[in-house]
């Protein structure tokens, strides 16, 4: 059971990944452009995005079991990205937002721009998490010996 748990949370983790990346994207080209500025501007913003990546192509290509096998960290990946996809719609979506009646360009960057922190937090934080897990030892022979006897 905690196997097919596991490979439903990589797999719903890798989607919402593509669909926050997406639509946080989406939101910033549409503000950017609103303002005029320039888009390498937001490279501070998509940074923790392309280190997670990175470090989600390194976890496969390499098979970290500590990391891809960790059902918490899988979990909590999917209830991050979960939170900026939920974040992003209501910015993108939510007719019932004052700031989009008045400003007329149908997302709320007011309501966006207040997250932006919080959600570079929270990947910064399983960035941080990811890379702790990697460089993480593994039980001495001897614990793994004696953890198979007491089971038997």
């Amino acid at each position: 059971m905690k196997k097919i748990l596991n490979g439903l949370f990589i797999v719903l983790r890798f989607i919402l990944f593509i669909i926050a990346f997406s639509m946080t994207l989406y939101i910033v080209l549409s503000m950017y452009e609103r303002i005029n500025k320039d888009i390498v501007n937001a490279l501070p913003i998509f940074l923790p995005y392309a280190l997670f990546l990175l470090l989600l192509l390194i976890n496969s290509n390499l098979n970290q079991k500590s990391v891809n096998q960790n059902i918490f960290y899988n979990l909590t990946c999917c209830l991050v990205f979960s939170c900026i996809c939920l974040i992003d719609a209501r910015a993108i979506f939510d007719k019932n937002m004052l700031l989009n009646e008045i400003m007329g360009c149908n997302i709320n960057f007011s309501y966006f721009s207040d997250f932006i922190s919080f959600m570079k937090i929270m990947l910064y934080g399983l960035i941080i998490s990811n890379i702790c897990f990697m460089v993480h030892e593994k039980e001495p022979k001897e614990l793994e010996i004696a953890k198979k006897i007491e089971v038997i």
